[in-house]
């Protein structure tokens, strides 16, 4: 029986997810059109037709991973009632939920290569309008000093390091499963409250402990 011929929108769909997977395996330097097609069972040409070049379906994989599930979705609300602990809790649930699935795991690798490599497909998301990222919460936290809550410190390390610490236990609670011995909800809601024990004004910084 004749195989049904596939849509352009059904390929592209194909050759994104083969790419996705690719990138995640090896990295996007090292993965070729040549790879991806033979992941898909189409030739070269029909790759570059549909996309034109591999940057091409990076960035398309990029544009669809974070307008899936933009951060400010979760955030806006408690962000509003300056809920810092609602805040933060939120900022390390949507990390974690976002990097449990296999797609979103996929997605994940391929940010961390990109990050070491110092390449664009995480810098996407910065210029989507609906996404809220590191550029509108470290406002949040720069008004939340000027508010006397937080300690003066520069906002943007703030978030950085929250960040940071975020990715590093997804790293271990969905890629490596390591930390199977606690859920999502009880992890971002340690993670808010251990956080917000260091910034917020009127904590002791470690020096000042030793004194």
């Amino acid at each position: 029986m004749k195989q049904k011929k596939l849509s352009s929108e059904d390929r592209k769909a194909q050759v994104l997810a083969a790419a996705r997977t690719l990138f995640a395996k090896e990295g996007y330097a090292e993965v070729t059109l040549d790879d991806i097609a033979a992941q898909v069972g189409v030739s070269r040409p029909r790759i570059i037709q549909l996309f034109g070049s591999k940057r091409n379906i990076y960035e398309t994989i990029a544009e669809a991973a974070y307008s899936s599930h933009p951060m400010d979705k979760d955030l806006i609300e408690p962000m509003q009632r300056k809920d810092d602990y609602g805040v933060f809790k939120a900022f390390a649930g949507h990390i974690l939920k976002h990097t449990v699935g296999r797609e979103d795991r996929e997605i994940f690798k391929i940010l961390m290569y990109a990050r070491l490599r110092e390449d664009s497909f995480h810098r996407t998301h910065f210029h989507k309008k609906d996404t809220l990222m590191i550029g509108r919460l470290a406002e949040y936290v720069e008004q939340r000093v000027k508010d006397g809550v937080f300690r003066e410190m520069d906002p943007r390390v703030i978030i950085y390091c929250y960040q940071a610490m975020i990715s590093n236990l997804a790293i271990y609670k969905n890629v490596m499963k390591t930390m199977d011995f606690v859920t999502i909800e009880a992890l971002s809601d340690e993670c808010a409250r251990m956080f917000l024990d260091g910034v917020r004004a009127g904590c002791p910084t470690r020096v000042e402990n030793l004194q």
